[in-house]
């Protein structure tokens, strides 16, 4: 199934939960399992979160772009923002460790989604999250862990 969903959602986090649902229901409609369902948010969540507490420093007043384009092989989530720009050499920076409490974020979409992509574009950033529909990587647990 063919089809392109966008949203603009304001950088508020009390608005990640609209956007969380649609992501959700997009992943559905193309037939991934609830558990791939599940990663496939967070994933996309991570990235919103990320937007507002990077590229614009929490300020909750500016706009974000999530598109949702699908095709018969694979969903493409982009994330548009007209905030600063990554820090490319920050992103998965840090190694995991049970000590850390911030840094997951990033390595967390790179496990759960096929193909990530950062990237400057005039006047603003994009991340590309690519779930290709024939794979299950990116499944989570009940507990909330991402298998490895």
């Amino acid at each position: 199934m063919d089809f392109h969903l966008k949203l603009i959602v304001p950088s508020d986090p009390r608005f990640l939960s609209i956007a969380r649902a649609a992501v959700s229901e997009v992943s559905a409609i193309c037939g991934l399992s609830e558990e791939l369902c599940r990663g496939v948010t967070l994933a996309v969540d991570e990235g919103l979160a990320n937007i507002i507490r990077h590229a614009y420093r929490n300020r909750y007043d500016q706009e974000i772009e999530l598109n949702c384009q699908t095709d018969s092989n694979r969903i493409v989530f982009t994330l548009l923002d007209w905030g600063e720009p990554p820090d490319l050499a920050r992103i998965c920076g840090q190694p995991l460790d049970d000590v850390s409490l911030t840094g997951r974020g990033t390595h967390l979409m790179k496990a759960i989604m096929d193909e990530v992509y950062y990237e400057r574009v005039p006047g603003g950033n994009r991340v590309r999250l690519v779930k290709h529909l024939s794979s299950d990587k990116g499944r989570i647990d009940n507990d909330g862990s991402v298998p490895h």
